[in-house]
């Protein structure tokens, strides 16, 4: 894909914005497996590993790649369904 194709963030103008509280009450690792398990969905994986490190956090490998955090995982999978490398 072309990166001149890609979508952009732009800052919005100076203003009073409203913004929805739609999934405001789900918690964060809820948010984050659920976007683990669409991306993971959408490339046709079927299990996603979560593990658990002795700092205490949470790692995911998705169709045997190496374990990463939630927030690289989601970054990771991304990147293949826009087909763009690292």
């Amino acid at each position: 894909m072309s990166t001149n194709r890609r979508a952009k963030i732009v800052d919005a103008k100076e203003g009073i914005y409203g913004a929805t509280i739609e999934n405001t009450g789900i918690r964060q690792r809820d948010k984050l497996e659920e976007a683990i398990v669409n991306l993971a969905t959408v490339l046709g994986a079927k299990i996603i590993k979560r593990g658990f490190t002795a700092r205490g956090s949470y790692i995911y490998s998705v169709d045997e790649y190496p374990y990463q955090s939630a927030s690289n995982t989601i970054l990771h999978l991304s990147r293949k369904i826009a087909g763009i490398s690292a």
